[in-house]
């Protein structure tokens, strides 16, 4: 895999998290992983390279940064830094498992010709969503729009995806947007005609864990996210 496929985690703060990850990801692939590329933008005492140095001695890159460059800004240098086809995106407090079968993911990936990204659950949670706007309000309920087998084309997926590189790199995260990313990425992948499908038979675990002085800002984020749409809401049904 480590020829095709890139795992890339941004991590800030969640040292022990980054570790355990990327101990699964040795665990149950060994020498067939793919390439690990971890990026940091946490504070000097909380990096993942001196709290879990045996850990990120595994990583193939590990980048860092200053501090809190943000979740998007994170994910386009980590998209930028590699050169594999394709790319597994996972929060830092994800786990690999038996159930997430991580090759056979990019299999189905590659094999549909009508697919740029293709997601697994998290904890058998985040089902595929569809996104639909009246000019006003931006509508994100639970649905897809066409269903083959365990696979679900639709518009929203959670944070445990394979796809291809250059597909990414095109549509980009938005870097003013450190959090309330995610619904304006793939918003965006809509516009653009990136097909988007969730596999509900694989799955990541998922061990949430504040990190330590986190606080919420998703409220700023999202005005300016819902601003720059120019929308007045978005719900999430």
């Amino acid at each position: 895999m480590r020829e095709q496929i890139t795992f890339c985690i941004k991590t800030i703060h969640r040292p022990q998290c980054c570790a355990a990850l990327v101990r699964s990801i040795y665990q149950l692939y060994g020498e067939e992983r793919p390439a690990i590329h971890v990026l940091d933008d946490g504070k000097p005492e909380l990096r993942f390279s001196s709290s879990c140095p045996d850990e990120a001695a595994m990583v193939d890159r590990l980048i860092e940064t200053e501090y809190d460059i943000g979740l998007s800004a994170g994910r386009n240098r980590l998209l930028d830094a590699g050169d594999t086809p394709m790319v597994v995106f996972a929060d830092d407090d994800h786990l690999v498992t038996n159930q997430t079968r991580l090759p056979e993911l990019a299999v189905k990936l590659n094999r549909h010709h009508d697919l740029d990204l293709l997601a697994g659950l998290s904890n058998l949670q985040e089902r595929p969503k569809l996104m639909k706007s009246d000019g006003r309000t931006l509508r994100i309920p639970h649905g897809h729009y066409k269903r083959r087998g365990s696979m679900r084309w639709c518009h929203y997926v959670g944070n445990c995806f394979v796809a291809y590189r250059d597909i990414l790199q095109a549509i980009r995260w938005d870097e003013s947007l450190k959090v309330e990313e995610h619904w304006d990425f793939f918003w965006r992948c809509k516009l653009a005609g990136v097909n988007v499908a969730c596999d509900v038979s694989h799955s990541f675990r998922h061990e949430h864990i504040d990190p330590p002085g986190y606080q919420r800002r998703r409220p700023e984020f999202l005005t300016t996210a819902i601003r720059k749409h120019g929308l007045d809401r978005v719900m999430w049904r």
